[in-house]
């Protein structure tokens, strides 16, 4: 069973809006409440994208998930600038997009599984 979006958000009610958003993208979203969780359910099944927060993971875990599991990263954050998206992109990640643009962080998503 692949699973097609995992979503790691600080805020439960962000990660259950941002589920609903994601339905439009793909039938199987899951969420998660730690990176250890994550890294247990990647272990396990194939997961294509993950929109992790970059309250609760870091740059090098990012790069980790990337390596390991080849999961594409979608970041977020309450308040991303031009350093944060930098330095998200270089660990590997999709895009960092404010955690309440799920448009956006669609967008990202929807790129990525089409390539």
């Amino acid at each position: 069973m692949a699973i097609a979006i995992v979503i790691l958000q600080n805020d439960p009610a962000r990660a259950e809006r941002l589920v609903a958003s994601m339905k439009s993208v793909s039938a199987t979203v899951r969420t998660v409440q730690s990176i250890a969780e994550l890294e247990k359910l990647a272990s396990r099944f194939p997961i294509q994208v993950g929109v992790l927060d970059l309250d609760l993971v870091t740059l090098q875990e990012i790069a980790g998930l990337r390596r390991q599991f080849g999961i594409e990263i979608v970041c977020t954050h309450h308040a991303p600038d031009d350093a944060m998206w930098t330095a998200a992109l270089r660990a590997g990640a999709l895009d960092c997009c404010f955690v309440d643009d799920a448009p956006g962080i669609c967008r990202a998503i929807q790129q990525s599984m089409a390539a």
